[in-house]
């Protein structure tokens, strides 16, 4: 992983091997950033693994995958970063699938760029 940074907008490469999710969610840690929004993001993965939000459990995607769009942002609850990314991947015969990206390998080089984002509220509780 390597970080550039000009204050509000932060470069992530997701180098082969290492997770997306889970990179981008310490790169945000490292910088200390109570939320960070990710604007985009594209690359190489293997290995990806998607959610619904609307609760059609998880689907795994064991081959070569291209990124072709990573969205979502980076809060921090309880004293932890939590990820909500997603994702829209293609295969080799152009087949695209999309959802929440619950994991996936990077394989080359993945790009996220990220925005911070300043945020006083509490994203542990819900409003009332």
């Amino acid at each position: 992983m390597d970080i550039e940074s000009d204050g509000s907008r932060i470069f992530v490469r997701v180098d082969r091997g290492e997770d997306v999710v889970a990179t981008v969610r310490l790169a945000v840690e490292r910088l200390d950033l109570s939320a960070a929004v990710v604007t985009s993001g594209v690359g190489m993965v293997q290995a990806a693994e998607l959610g619904s939000a609307a609760g059609g459990g998880k689907r795994s995607f064991p081959g070569l995958l291209d990124l072709s769009s990573l969205s979502g942002s980076v809060l921090r609850r309880h004293g932890t970063q939590v990820a909500r990314l997603q994702a829209v991947l293609n295969d080799a015969r152009n087949r695209t699938v999309g959802g929440r990206l619950i994991a996936a390998r990077c394989h080359g080089v993945v790009g996220v760029l990220l925005a911070a984002v300043d945020l006083s509220m509490d994203v542990s509780e819900p409003p009332r």
